[in-house]
This record gives C-alpha cells, sequence and structure tokens, in this order.
C-alpha cells in the first residue's frame, strides 16, 4: 500500500488569517493524533500574508479516507468555512520516503 501525500496552499479571507491559522493548527495536532497519520505540518511563509502551506502524509488511502470522514473533520470544515479563501490542494503518492 503507498503512503499518500497532501500538499496545500491555502489563503484566509482578508482579516481572517489569525484565526484561520489557529484552526488548521487545532486541526493539525488532532490530525497527527489519527492513527493513519504519519506527518501533519502546517508551514507559514516568512514573507507574504493570508496564505499557508500544509504538508501531510498518510499511511495509505485507506487512512485517509477514515480522516476525511470523520466527526471532527466533517466539524473542522464547518468551523473553518468563514474563515477559509482560496484552497489548492494536491493529492501525490509518496515517491521516495527514505524508508527501510
Amino acid at each position: 500500500m503507498a503512503k499518500i501525500a497532501i500538499v496545500g496552499e491555502l489563503s484566509a479571507k482578508p482579516g481572517q488569517f489569525p484565526a484561520y491559522l489557529a484552526k488548521m493548527t487545532e486541526h493539525a495536532r488532532a490530525s497527527r493524533k489519527e492513527p493513519g497519520c504519519i506527518r501533519f505540518d502546517v508551514v507559514v511563509p516568512r514573507e507574504g500574508e493570508n496564505t499557508l502551506f500544509i504538508y501531510e502524509i498518510w499511511k495509505d488511502q485507506a487512512a485517509l479516507d477514515v480522516h476525511s470522514n470523520t466527526p471532527r473533520m466533517k466539524a473542522y470544515r464547518e468551523a473553518s468555512k468563514p474563515l477559509a479563501g482560496g484552497r489548492k490542494v494536491t493529492l501525490c503518492a509518496l515517491h521516495d520516503s527514505g524508508d527501510k
């Protein structure tokens, strides 16, 4: 089973970045506790406002599917909807993670 990586560039609505970043950080911390989550990073550029990047690695598609359908994920989507602006997310196959 191949690991799944998610790379995303997200932005907040004007004036909502601090709240959006806090909500995404909370979401990442909770997601890291899920059994299939290997990594979930939230990255903020040093320059440029209103944008953040996410990088997630999931054990496999089944783990990502479980994550996507949890009540917590549904609650996160609803809570972040008034804060979120643009969103570009790419699902990737993890090519070479260096695992042995």
